[in-house]
């Protein structure tokens, strides 16, 4: 090798033994949420899962099933309670929910978060293919169909000493005459109200005649219940408190007054603010009714049975997907018993079964 040569072969290596200075490109920031997945997580923090979560003692290596899992809001948390151990299978018909599952818990190193693309009629067969410690359902019972049958089938493949747990939205869908408690409050308040009131003036002319006259009897009940349901199932009722002192002088909470905008947020998503009532879809009408019982809730709680969030009566299709009397009826019949009810937060409940002796 010659001088020269050796000269360079010295120089190469010196070269690149060095530190390299490479540019330090821009972390890429997190992709916005679509609506349809930022809408579901915002509906999630009204539930409050975590108090649910922390009271069902969870301990490491057990086996966690979610239905209709959602985005996975309950899942992670479920997934970080037991430290990497066990597994958590967090199912939905959707498969932009599960694959946003899947991108979350590999960013955050969930390696004991599953989620699965299940069918939307039926059990899915996956279903079968572990026993589970858990089993966590938010929202989704009213979706079932068979539900007797469903749940009776997924009885099977739960350990001994395992959980059903529930989450239900606190309300029925419209009023009937035994909402009522106290009719004669309820006429103090409307015949007091100005013209331009959002409830007077969603008043029929032969209620407001009636209130006039001091008329309560049986027919006048009805009449004021029908005002009231035509006020529930409008989805533009909103405006009249977004428009006058009612909402801007704190008729809500704070976190009604979230609650209120989330759900004027999905109409507004989903188009069903420009629609009349016939025209709406029962799981929007279902929003709408929500959102104006709020208001029914403010003005008129204390003389409305279930401070105005309506009365758990099973009366047939049309709440019981709301009724826990009827969900109650359907366990039972499925297998299961009651341990344990309680309130997650102003809007929603937490029902927890156990299984029965098969």
């Amino acid at each position: 090798m010659s001088k020269r040569t050796r000269w360079v072969c010295a120089l190469f290596l010196l070269i690149t033994a060095m530190p390299v200075a490479w540019p330090i490109l821009p972390a890429q920031a997190k992709p916005p949420l679509k609506p349809a997945i930022k809408r579901q997580l915002q509906r999630d923090e009204f539930i409050h899962f975590e108090n649910i979560v922390d009271s069902l003692g969870i301990t490491e290596g057990m086996t966690i099933l979610d239905i209709g899992s959602g985005p996975g809001y309950a899942s992670f948390l479920f997934a970080e309670k037991l430290r990497g151990s066990g597994g958590v299978y967090a199912t939905d018909v959707r498969e932009d929910f599960v694959r946003y599952i899947a991108e979350e818990a590999a960013r955050r190193g969930l390696n004991n978060l599953h989620p699965v693309v299940v069918k939307s009629e039926g059990m899915d067969e996956f279903y079968g293919r572990h026993r589970y410690d858990l089993v966590f359902l938010s929202n989704v019972y009213h979706c079932l169909d068979r539900r007797v049958d469903y749940f009776r089938k997924l009885r099977g493949y739960l350990k001994p000493n395992a959980r059903l747990v529930l989450i239900l939205y606190d309300q029925a869908p419209l009023f009937s005459v035994d909402d009522l408690s106290d009719v004669d409050s309820i006429v103090e308040g409307l015949s007091g109200d100005p013209d331009d009131d959002p409830f007077h003036e969603h008043l029929s002319p032969r209620t407001r005649q009636w209130i006039e006259e001091g008329s309560q009897g049986e027919e006048f009940k009805k009449a004021l219940v029908e005002d009231f349901n035509r006020m529930l199932v409008d989805p533009l009722f909103y405006k009249g408190f977004y428009s006058n002192s009612y909402f801007r002088k704190g008729l809500f909470t704070e976190i009604e007054r979230e609650f209120a905008n989330w759900l004027l947020m999905t109409l507004e998503e989903d188009g069903v603010l420009e629609k009349s009532a016939d025209r709406i879809d029962p799981r929007a009408m279902r929003s709408v009714i929500r959102l104006n019982r709020l208001f029914f809730r403010k003005h008129f709680g204390d003389y409305l049975a279930g401070d105005g969030m309506g009365t758990y009566i099973p009366a047939g299709d049309a709440n019981r997907h709301t009724s826990k009397y009827a969900v109650f009826r359907e366990l039972d019949a499925a297998g299961y018993k009651l341990a344990k009810e309680f309130k997650l937060s102003p809007f929603f409940d937490a029902v927890v079964m156990e299984p029965g002796t098969p």
